[in-house]
């Protein structure tokens, strides 16, 4: 089956309304590889630095970084688009994510953008999306 096409459902008030299954998720994990999109600002910032480029190329990856925040699972999946964004398979993982998520947004907001800070926290993200929860829940 086209994971593409639409579920048919209907709200409390019986109206049907064709939502979209989360694309492209992870088996282990039940999160959407594609949630990856939702902090490119953040990896495109990291990659210039580690790539060692310009410094008007890592400037301007830094303000992309600086001026977007970064939405949260269920604000980049919103359930009245997308079916199944939250489930007792995902839970966990989903608020993993938004706790990073918070923190990362907390530092954006702070003008913190030192690669020692950001690096971990998106290596966190990373491994919640592919199912992995570190036992110390550090980032």
């Amino acid at each position: 089956m086209d994971e593409r096409i639409g579920v048919e459902v209907f709200d409390q008030q019986g109206a049907a309304t064709m939502k979209t299954p989360v694309p492209n998720v992870c088996e282990a994990s039940g999160i959407s590889y594609d949630y990856r999109l939702a902090y490119g600002n953040l990896n495109n910032y990291l990659e210039r630095i580690e790539n060692g480029e310009s410094a008007r190329a890592r400037f301007l990856a830094m303000r992309s970084f600086l001026n977007r925040a970064i939405p949260k699972y269920q604000e980049f999946f919103d359930p009245d688009q997308y079916t199944d964004v939250i489930t007792p398979k995902n839970e966990s993982f989903v608020t993993r994510i938004n706790e990073i998520v918070d923190q990362l947004n907390s530092l954006r907001t702070n003008d913190v953008t030192d690669f020692d800070s950001l690096a971990p926290m998106r290596a966190a993200l990373d491994a919640a999306i592919s199912g992995q929860i570190p036992s110390d829940r550090g980032a």
